[in-house]
């Protein structure tokens, strides 16, 4: 038999993890269990008919699932400075609204620059360390050389140079690799992972470390600093696939910190992010920034700060071909609605607190 509390009283609930929700989703989160209290006392009160419990449940289960707004992104750091070895070079998953992360797992390469998920939503990646295009486990992290575990070196670059690289797939399923020290453009074939140059070494004319594509066109990242640590090209440029040149969109801006090399990416919606490397910068190591990016002027907004060493980012597989129109002008987010680990939590406990009083108002 119920008694008249519900075990609800104020200052009782702690969000234990609240230090790694937005302030908005910490404070949505307190709202509705605060919301969810209240309609539990009220049950047990006044012991509501069943229908009308039904009802409550029903509204208890909109509000849990009226969730907030996350674009999750795949990025390995390739240049981490974590002493466990099996942290460095390790798959992650990304939340690009806070800079919050998942483990997924060592990729067992040494220097995985790029990242890209093509039209099937297989994760591929560029290792600079072994000149390797390798396929990404979004369970474990691992990574197999394509062609097969002792296809090693398969792009047939020299292992003597690095090469830094980046990468995406196109609407028809091609996909396309960025050199930045020689400022080349190469096409990949993903049976074998044998690159082909695009044009002449050098053609693009700037150093662009990663590449995003979305419908018919393509941006690049340029490389934000020097060997010496001067200024590079921290700039957004749009590139032309057929004939590997690059034109410049415009720079970041002020609002994007001293950086080294960089993933970019668009999203199931059109917004373009970008994620930089602050490891090893003239004033030290820091969080890698997670920025959003106008694509129609280069200028980038910080939207948040994650783990050391990030240069890669995939969030989703190709868009359709005439998705250009698609692509959002504005840093203003699109974002993609997902049931988080707080949200599902909540939904569980609701569920379970709600149908334990249905069955003990049963007994009267």
């Amino acid at each position: 038999m119920l008694s008249g509390s519900s075990g609800c009283s104020s200052g009782r609930y702690q969000n234990r993890r609240s230090r790694r929700l937005s302030w908005w989703e910490a404070s949505r989160l307190s709202a509705i269990f605060v919301s969810s209290c209240a309609v539990l006392k009220i049950v047990v009160n006044f012991r509501l008919p069943a229908k009308m419990l039904t009802l409550l449940l029903l509204l208890a289960l909109t509000a849990a699932a009226s969730v907030s707004a996350e674009v999750i992104g795949f990025g390995v750091n390739s240049r981490g400075n974590s002493t466990d070895s099996q942290l460095v070079n390790a798959l992650w998953r990304i939340n690009l609204y806070n800079g919050d992360v998942d483990y997924v797992g060592w990729t067992g390469y040494l220097d995985l620059e790029a990242l890209a998920l093509d039209l099937d939503g297989i994760l591929f990646g560029a290792d600079d360390e072994s000149k390797t295009i390798v396929r990404v486990s979004q369970v474990t992290g691992l990574a197999i050389p394509v062609g097969g575990a002792a296809n090693r070196n398969n792009m047939g670059q020299s292992l003597q140079q690095g090469m830094d690289f980046g990468m995406d797939f196109d609407c028809h399923g091609q996909a396309w690799v960025v050199s930045d020290v020689q400022q080349s453009l190469f096409r990949a074939n993903m049976e074998s992972g044998r690159l082909t140059r695009v044009g002449e070494r050098g053609s693009l004319g700037a150093p662009i470390t990663d590449i995003a594509i979305r419908g018919q066109r393509a941006f690049g990242i340029g490389v934000g600093l020097t060997g010496s640590g001067e200024a590079a090209a921290p700039n957004l440029y749009l590139l032309d696939l057929e004939t590997a040149t690059a034109e410049l969109v415009g720079p970041l801006g002020p609002a994007v910190s001293p950086y080294n090399n960089a993933g970019l990416a668009f999203d199931a919606d059109g917004v373009l992010w970008a994620i930089t490397d602050r490891r090893a910068t003239p004033d030290g190591d820091f969080p890698s920034e997670i920025l959003r990016i106008d694509p129609s002027t280069g200028l980038a907004e910080k939207v948040a700060e994650t783990i050391v060493g990030v240069e890669s980012l995939a969030i989703t597989r190709p868009a359709a071909c005439d998705a250009d129109n698609e692509i959002t002008g504005s840093m203003l987010p699109a974002p993609v609605s997902v049931l988080t680990w707080p949200w599902l939590a909540l939904l569980v406990l609701l569920t379970l607190g709600l149908g334990l009083i249905q069955a003990g108002l049963r007994q009267y």
